[in-house]
C-alpha cells in the first residue's frame, strides 16, 4: 500500500514538473517571438527610414542636376544668340555725293531697267514721279524710316540742308497701268499740269512711286487702287518759315523690290 502511494506521488510530481517545464518553454517561446517581432519592426522602421532618406537624397540630386542643366542650356542659348548677332553683318549705308548731271544719268539708267520690269508686269513706267504747281519757298521732301529725303530744295544747297535732310533724292519713277494700254516706257506728259496723271493713268489699279536715295536705297510709296494720285502725292512741303510743314508727307517705306535695290547699288558703285 505504501509502495502504491509512493508511486502515485512520484507520478504526480513528474507530471507537475513536466507541466512547469512546458509552461516555461511556451513562455520562453512567446518572449522570443515577441522579441523577434520587435526586432523585425525595428528593422522595417530603419529600412523605411533609410529608403526615405535615399529617396530624399535622390530627389535633391535630381533637382540639382535639373537646375544645372537649365543653367547650361540658358548659357548655351545666350552664347548662340550672341554669336549670331556678332556673325550677322551690320547694314551700312554710305551717302554718295552726285552732281546734277550724274543724278540725271543714274535716273535714266534706272528707268531703262524699270521699263523691262514694267513689261513683265504688263505695266507702264514714267520718270514723272514728282512735280508741283504754284508753291511757297519751302523745300519739298519725303519721309522715310531712315529720315527725311530732300526731293527739291527751294534755296541753294547748303550744309544746313545736309543736316536737316540726311538723304537726298537722286531721282525716281512711277509704275502704273496705262489707260491706252501702253506697256514699258509710258508717257504721262499729256495735256496741262492740271490734268496731271488723270489723262492716262488708271487709278483703279495699283500705282507705285519709287524714290532713289543717295544712300543707295530705293524707297517706295504704294497707292492707287481707287485712290486719286498726282505728281505731288506722298510728298510734303516745308512752310516758308522753314520749321513747320505746309503740306504733310505720306511716309515712303524701304522698297521690298530686291531687284530695284540691287540695280541702284550697281549704278552708284561707279561713283
Amino acid at each position: 500500500m505504501q509502495k502504491t502511494i509512493y508511486g502515485f506521488s512520484l507520478l504526480l510530481a513528474s507530471s507537475l514538473l513536466l507541466a512547469a517545464c512546458t509552461n516555461q518553454t511556451a513562455k520562453d517561446a512567446a518572449i522570443s517571438s515577441s522579441q523577434h517581432q520587435a526586432s523585425q519592426q525595428k528593422q522595417n522602421s530603419l529600412s523605411a527610414s533609410s529608403k526615405k532618406e535615399a529617396l530624399d537624397s535622390q530627389s535633391t540630386s535630381i533637382k540639382i542636376a535639373d537646375a544645372s542643366l537649365a543653367a547650361a542650356k540658358s548659357a548655351n542659348r545666350q552664347t548662340t544668340e550672341s554669336s549670331q548677332r556678332t556673325s550677322q553683318p551690320t547694314e551700312t549705308t554710305t551717302t554718295v555725293k552726285l552732281t546734277d548731271s550724274q543724278k540725271t544719268s543714274v535716273t535714266k539708267a534706272f528707268l531703262t531697267w524699270a521699263e523691262g520690269q514694267a513689261k513683265i508686269g504688263n505695266m507702264a513706267v514714267s520718270d514723272w514721279y514728282f512735280d508741283h504747281g504754284a508753291a511757297g519757298r519751302g523745300d519739298w521732301f519725303a519721309d522715310s524710316p531712315d529720315g527725311r529725303i530732300l526731293v527739291q530744295s527751294q534755296v541753294a544747297q547748303s550744309d544746313a540742308n545736309d543736316a536737316q535732310y540726311p538723304i537726298h533724292a537722286i531721282g525716281g519713277c512711277v509704275f502704273y497701268t496705262a489707260k491706252d494700254g501702253t506697256v514699258g516706257h509710258g508717257n504721262l506728259y499729256q495735256g496741262d499740269f492740271a490734268s496731271n496723271y488723270s489723262i492716262d493713268m488708271d487709278m483703279s489699279r495699283p500705282v507705285s512711286k519709287y524714290l532713289l536715295g543717295d544712300n543707295g536705297k530705293v524707297y517706295e510709296l504704294k497707292t492707287g487702287n481707287g485712290q486719286a494720285v498726282s505728281t505731288n502725292t506722298g510728298f510734303g512741303e516745308v512752310a516758308d518759315d522753314g520749321q513747320s510743314d505746309e503740306i504733310q508727307a505720306v511716309p515712303f517705306s524701304v522698297s521690298q523690290d530686291q531687284g530695284a535695290q540691287s540695280e541702284l547699288k550697281t549704278l552708284l558703285a561707279q561713283y
